[in-house]
């Protein structure tokens, strides 16, 4: 059975599926994993490990479609000279080679200069980590939050989170793009893939979503029910409104899975560029108690 083959009987499908039906799939997939993965907190890293070849098979389906793509744009180059056509690919590359030979030379050391500089800069990035303190919270903004200054640095936003939370010595802050779901636009179909596999790979314990992203995600099993915390401790905290609800996949019963907390005022000091808030917790999260009290003191704050 041929690798091509065994990638998509893997992803349990034929081999003449759609791109669309091949990510529709693998979402569908990834929801399963998170959801037996809460249901058998004990066997989820082994849940995780099958998932990863899921994974792996959904990548080489992709990388395969760009590789026809590629001899088909090749094809339509060179076809017009019909049996010579190898011939001509061949000529063609030849005199780019020795045209850019030079250059070439010159990109290859400056990989190599690279590759060592690399090495050196992950050897001290490990020794970094290493001498810092634990991680009290890991935080993703999933949806169309942006840095203030439109910079890629996370730091303010992880500095202005501690400074919240002065007992705790370590956030870490992802933020992934979710572009708007009903968009046609080709460049917005790449970046929800690509935030579909920061998804799959990232597992961060507080998810804060814009109402795009929870549509997208909320109810899949990647956040728990709130159900005990809402009608327990921050039962007095909470108006019906501020309450996203969704319905469980498996048995279709409604839950709340995220929390509003863009009125806080504490969400007024984070330098982001945001419209919505809607705080939900990692259902196999082992900061669970943080997690909590992250979304327990945004709420003492808002008005």
């Amino acid at each position: 059975m041929d690798q091509m083959k065994e990638a998509y009987e893997r992803l349990g499908l034929p081999e003449d599926a759609t791109r669309e039906q091949l990510d529709d799939r693998y979402t569908l997939l990834m929801r399963q994993t998170r959801s037996h993965q809460r249901r058998e907190p004990d066997r989820a890293e082994e849940i995780e490990a099958e998932f990863a070849e899921t994974t792996k098979a959904y990548k080489f389906i992709l990388e395969e479609e760009n590789r026809k793509s590629l001899e088909e744009m090749n094809q339509k180059r060179y076809g017009k000279y019909k049996k010579f056509a190898g011939t001509a690919e061949k000529t063609d590359h030849f005199f780019r080679y020795y045209k850019f030979h030079v250059l070439g030379g010159i990109a290859l050391v400056g990989l190599l200069v690279y590759i060592v500089i690399s090495i050196f800069n992950h050897q001290a990035e490990k020794e970094r980590l290493a001498s810092l303190p634990p991680v009290d919270l890991e935080v993703m903004f999933l949806g169309s939050y942006m840095n203030q200054d439109a910079g890629q640095d996370l730091k303010p936003i992880e500095d202005a989170i501690l400074a919240q939370f002065p007992e705790w010595k370590r956030v870490t802050v992802t933020l992934n793009y979710v572009p708007p779901l009903d968009s046609s636009n080709p460049q917005d179909a790449v970046m929800l893939q690509k935030a579909l596999l920061v998804l799959t790979t990232e597992r961060p314990d507080l998810y804060i979503m814009d109402q795009n992203a929870f549509n997208w995600v909320g109810n899949q099993g990647m956040v728990r029910p709130l159900e005990p915390e809402v009608e327990g401790e921050l039962k007095d905290m909470l108006t019906p409104e501020m309450l996203l609800k969704g319905k469980n996949e498996e048995d279709g019963s409604e839950h709340v899975f995220a929390i509003d907390i863009m009125n806080s005022k504490l969400s007024e000091e984070l330098p982001l560029l945001k419209k919505e808030m809607f705080a939900g917790i990692r259902g196999d999260t082992k900061r669970n108690a943080n997690a909590l009290h992250f979304i327990k003191q945004y709420l003492e704050t808002t008005p």
